[in-house]
C-alpha cells in the first residue's frame, strides 16, 4: 500500500500541463532572443513596414508607403491648350470636392489682375442685392458653397464710364476678356483655395429668359455674371467654369 502511494507521487504530469509549459518556455526564449537582436524584422517571409523616423522627414511615427501604391503623377494628368493654359480634366470636367462646405471669402483671377472680397448675403431681394454690389462681388444665396456639389453664382458690376469714383462699379469689367483654360481662384474662410477652369464667356440678354442652373447633380461649377454696359441695359456676360482642385 505504501509503495503504490509513492509511485503516484512521482508519476508524469498530465499532457496538457506539459504542452502549456512548453508554450510558455518558447515565448520566454523568443523574447530573450529579440532583446539581443536575434529575431529578424519579419516572420513567415512577410517584411515589416519600415517606420518613418525624425531623421527621414522631421516627423515621428507613421509607416512609409511605396511609390507603387500612390496614384500616377505627372504632366500627362493635365490638359493644356497650345498656349499652356489649364483645361478642364478629362471626362466630365468635374473634380472631386473633399473639403467641408464654406462661404467664399475672396476671388482672384491672375489673367485680369482681379483680387476682391466676396460678400455672402442671405437676401434674394433684387433692390437689396443691387445696393450691396457697391461694396463688391456677391454670391447668390441659393447657389452652392465651396466644397459642395452644384453651381456657385457670383455677380458684380461692370461700368465703362470714363470717371468712376467707386471702383466696385468696375469690379468685373475685365471678366469678358477671359478665355477657356484661364484659372479662377476662390479662397474659403479657412484659407483653402478652390481652383476653377474657365469653359466659356457668353453674351446673353435677360429678355431671352436665360436661366442659370442651381442643380446639385450637374457637377461642381462656378458662374460669374456681370453687365454688358456697351450693349444695353438688359445685356449680360455669363462665364461658366469647372472646379479642378484645391490648394493651400
Amino acid at each position: 500500500m505504501e509503495k503504490s502511494s509513492q509511485n503516484n507521487a512521482y508519476s508524469k504530469p498530465p499532457k496538457p500541463v506539459f504542452i502549456a509549459a512548453a508554450i510558455v518556455f518558447f515565448f520566454l526564449a523568443l523574447s530573450a532572443a529579440d532583446s539581443i537582436g536575434f529575431v529578424p524584422d519579419y516572420i513567415d517571409g512577410i517584411p515589416a513596414h519600415p517606420a518613418v523616423t525624425d531623421e527621414d522627414n522631421g516627423t515621428s511615427a507613421g509607416e512609409a508607403v511605396a511609390l507603387t501604391e500612390l496614384p500616377q503623377l505627372g504632366d500627362d494628368m493635365l490638359m493644356l491648350d497650345s498656349e499652356g493654359r489649364l483645361l478642364p480634366p478629362r471626362g466630365t470636367g468635374v473634380a472631386a470636392v473633399n473639403a467641408a462646405a464654406q462661404f467664399p471669402a475672396r476671388i482672384t483671377i491672375g489673367a485680369i489682375d482681379l483680387d476682391l472680397k466676396i460678400q455672402n448675403p442671405t437676401t434674394k431681394d433684387v433692390d437689396a442685392l443691387d445696393a450691396l454690389l457697391v461694396n463688391g462681388p456677391a454670391r447668390y444665396t441659393d447657389s452652392a458653397k465651396l466644397g459642395e456639389a452644384g453651381n456657385m453664382i457670383i455677380f458684380a458690376h461692370s461700368s465703362h464710364l470714363p470717371v468712376i469714383h467707386n471702383q466696385m462699379y468696375k469690379a468685373f469689367n475685365r471678366v469678358p476678356e477671359l478665355v477657356a483654360g484661364d484659372t479662377i481662384t476662390l479662397t474659403g474662410e479657412d484659407g483653402t483655395k478652390y481652383l476653377y477652369s474657365v469653359n466659356s464667356v457668353k453674351k446673353v440678354d435677360v429678355n431671352d429668359n436665360v436661366t442659370i442652373s442651381l442643380a446639385r447633380d450637374g457637377g461642381t461649377k462656378l458662374t460669374l455674371v456681370t453687365c454688358d454696359t456697351l450693349s444695353g441695359k438688359s445685356a449680360r456676360f455669363v462665364l461658366d467654369a469647372d472646379f479642378i482642385g484645391t490648394a493651400n
